[in-house]
């Protein structure tokens, strides 16, 4: 590469789609802050709890994207990770991942607490004093797999 050059490529007919490419990266980069994030001593704190669903949202929405969803039609699951597993199934994901019975428990266990956006802003106890109901380093194994899992989709859809 000549230096101080600018180098441009100009290719007809191709389309970058990359929603479900950013939205995979983020899913990844949400899922990396909660493993390395350090729980407080003496005190709970939802910040992993948060980031680990955050991460599978952001996951299934990729996916999603993958499938044809519009953003209009992904913001119409809200925050809801059962809504958006069903579609994501529904849309193929299965063909990609084999979601076991645990996998599932435990997603739909945290999303008794996730789209109220408990995890963020304390709307009630209910956070404090019952979070545990499911394994989160369980929950945090199936985000890392999804994310694994819809990588061949999304960069597939890239480009069109």
């Amino acid at each position: 590469m000549t230096e101080g050059k600018n180098i441009t490529l100009q290719v007809d007919n191709v389309v970058l789609h990359v929603d479900g490419h950013w939205l995979r990266n983020y899913s990844n980069d949400f899922l990396n802050a909660a493993k390395s994030f350090t729980e407080p001593k003496n005190r709970f704190s939802p910040v992993r709890y948060y980031l680990v669903c955050h991460s599978i949202e952001l996951s299934l929405k990729s996916f999603l994207f993958t499938a044809g969803y519009k953003k209009k039609e992904r913001k119409k699951l809200n925050h809801n990770l059962e809504k958006a597993l069903f579609a994501a199934e529904s849309n193929g994901l299965n063909s990609h991942i084999d979601i076991t019975s645990n996998d599932r428990e435990i997603l739909i266990k945290a999303n008794k607490l996730y789209p109220k956006k408990e995890f963020e802003y304390f709307e009630s106890f209910e956070t404090i004093y019952d979070p545990h109901d499911f394994d989160l380093d369980d929950l945090e194994l199936f985000a890392d797999r999804l994310i694994n899992a819809i990588e061949i989709p999304v960069k597939q859809s890239v480009v069109s």
